[in-house]
């Protein structure tokens, strides 16, 4: 049995995911909620247990906590999926009148930024949008409070929905991996996409030399994203998502030619994407 590990409690789009990965290995494994993206890093040490981890969204950027644990400990990527993510307003009350506050993660409020200024909502950051549902579903006061969180997890707490896909972009979707920090787990699935990470050295023009590693051998970059090293002054370093060539010797080649531009380099793996051969 694989212990498949995901921020959260149960309802948590997360927790979804998880549940996705569960169903795809064919066997009834264990989904286990933790309560920070450092707890499930924690947990992964040494072990072939999994972790459902959200690295990105398509209306709300990056998860940067994620880019730096990622990049702190000894794992690699295995699979990717995009999972439609559609919220909606829920609460024991039942008239967006009676709203006073609504709560729910960062993230999510982001994504329904227009609906909640459409409103004139007063809107409060809280760890997890089930966290939020699960909040309210307990709470002794719930005069005027409500949430913005999946139907699922409304449905988990008894909350009644007065608004669904209240998110801003109708095709709101959140990237997840799906990591491990066991050298051996065997893949099924096809290696379509890999994953860098890497500081530069400080010298001209070195992001260009360090991205015509890869123009040059018509490597197809799918992401770029520059975050703050926190290793130096004003430093920072790059992630960058690529499509596999078919002949791995030219990737090969890329990343000897990228060592000459920079510092560090870590490899996150190379995967393929749930749903699809």
């Amino acid at each position: 049995m694989v212990k498949i590990y995901y921020q959260g409690v149960p309802g948590a789009y997360s927790h979804q995911m998880a549940e996705i990965v569960n169903n795809f290995l064919w066997w009834n494994n264990e989904t286990i909620g933790l309560f920070s993206f450092k707890d499930i890093f924690d947990s992964l040490k040494g072990t072939d247990d999994l972790w459902v981890i959200p690295i990105e969204n398509s209306y709300a950027w990056s998860v940067h906590q994620n880019l730096y644990l990622m990049r702190d400990y000894d794992i690699k990527i295995i699979w990717e999926y995009y999972l439609p993510v559609h919220h909606c307003l829920a609460a024991k009350r039942k008239t967006i009148s009676e709203i006073s506050k609504v709560y729910s993660h960062p993230q999510a409020l982001m994504q329904c930024e227009e609906f909640l200024k459409k409103y004139n909502l007063k809107w409060i950051p809280f760890g997890d949008t089930a966290w939020a549902a699960k909040y309210i579903s307990e709470s002794e006061n719930d005069e005027g409070i409500w949430c913005i969180c999946s139907e699922y997890a409304a449905r988990i707490y008894w909350l009644n929905i007065i608004a669904k896909n209240i998110n801003d972009q109708k095709n709101n979707t959140t990237r997840f991996l799906i990591i491990t920090s066991s050298k051996d787990r065997k893949l099924s699935l096809k290696e379509k996409k890999g994953t860098l990470i890497f500081r530069v050295k400080d010298q001209p023009a070195i992001l260009f030399k360090c991205l015509w590693a890869f123009a040059t051998r018509s490597i197809n970059l799918t992401k770029i994203e520059s975050i703050p090293s926190k290793k130096g002054f004003f430093e920072y370093m790059f992630w960058i998502d690529y499509i596999l060539p078919n002949d791995i010797k030219i990737l090969e080649d890329a990343i000897e030619e990228l060592w000459f531009f920079t510092t560090e380099i870590k490899d996150l793996g190379k995967y393929g994407q749930l749903g699809l051969n």
